[in-house]
């Protein structure tokens, strides 16, 4: 059964679907060049798009079981005839009303399909539905997503990631929520301050760049790009004050965090398309491919435990990237669609 449900609340697969551009369909051929098997998902997202237009009254449950249930009497009753010349007629007729049925039917199931998602995304309000609701974007291992927020802030998330927000912010703040990675240039607006909630950490800043990397397994690292940011641990009340070049280091585990100088190109790397490693072990260079390439990486053998490698590969294939390693490190590799191995001697 198709899964569409993330297409049809994606706002930049629905503008690509609407007014398509150059930037939109190069990220979407991407997009589905990584994730073939969506394929029929995304002819089917489209098509519901393009091709349904909804009456601005939705009639009741009630009354649509009713025009269905007399179409199909009629049908019914029309051919328990003998098929004499008026009787012809009749047919004809009760075949159109046969397939305005069965276009009802698919139209209603439809229009079932979007009232769900929809009432999934909106609050409970009685019969008022309020002005906003909130969306959430979300990347899965392989892909990296660029959009903008209703303030015209601009979000890159890493593979892996998740932001949520409002569909549009309210008067005195503009909130989002983030798990994984991401990157964000904030709108200037002094009188809305705008706040990053990640794990234990609310990020706090006006006009704005910086990055937060909050992975499972690693520490939560806040690192400011341009402008200012103050961070607040929610468990111990604690705050950090951060300038341009620092990043503040935060362990989710003791709930302790230190400033430090920090790389840019190590933090930010990953939005140009660049992938870097610097003095890395071997389990963080295995991460972060199988989040680049969304691959599953399996070992077999024993690997040295002062494995530290430097790289960089600016927009390569997983094939040569394992290469450039093994030719370092000395392994072998196979790749089977998505799934490697990797054998050390």
């Amino acid at each position: 059964m198709p899964q569409i449900k993330d297409l049809l609340e994606d706002l930049e697969f629905i503008r690509w679907v609407k007014k398509p551009d150059k930037d939109l369909n190069l990220y979407w051929e991407r997009w589905i060049a990584s994730n073939p098997d969506r394929i029929e998902d995304i002819k089917l997202a489209k098509q519901i798009l393009l091709n349904l237009k909804f009456p601005a009254k939705t009639p009741s449950m009630e009354t649509k079981r009713e025009v269905l249930n007399k179409l199909l009497k009629d049908y019914s009753t029309g051919t328990s005839q003998r098929k004499t010349p008026r009787n012809i007629q009749t047919s004809f007729w009760n075949n159109q009303f046969s397939r305005v049925a069965a276009i009802l039917v698919v139209i209603f199931a439809i229009s079932f399909l979007f009232h769900a998602i929809l009432k999934e995304n909106r609050p409970e309000a009685g019969d008022q539905i309020p002005s906003w609701f909130f969306i959430t974007k979300s990347t899965n291992y392989g892909e990296k997503l660029n959009f903008a927020l209703p303030d015209g802030s601009m979000v890159w998330l890493n593979a892996g990631s998740s932001l949520e927000f409002p569909s549009a912010f309210e008067d005195n703040v503009r909130l989002v929520k983030l798990h994984g990675e991401g990157f964000f240039e904030i709108a200037e607006d002094v009188a809305k301050p705008f706040k990053v909630q990640t794990g234990n950490l609310t990020i706090t800043a006006l006009g704005t760049s910086f990055n937060v990397n909050n992975r499972d397994k690693d520490d939560l690292r806040v690192s400011l790009v341009t402008g200012k940011v103050k961070v607040d641990d929610t468990f111990s009340e604690g705050e950090y004050f951060l300038i341009p070049g620092q990043e503040l280091v935060y362990n989710p585990e003791d709930k302790t965090g230190a400033v430090y100088p920090f790389d840019l190109e190590l933090v930010q790397g990953w939005r140009n398309g660049t992938l870097v490693f610097k003095k890395a072990p071997f389990e963080h260079v295995k991460s972060e491919l199988e989040r680049w390439y969304g691959v599953t990486i399996s070992t077999s053998g024993s690997y040295s435990t002062s494995w530290h490698f430097n790289g960089k590969f600016e927009n390569q294939t997983l094939e040569t990237v394992l290469l450039s390693l093994s030719n370092i490190e000395e392994f072998k590799y196979e790749i089977e669609g998505k799934k490697v191995n990797i054998s050390f001697n």
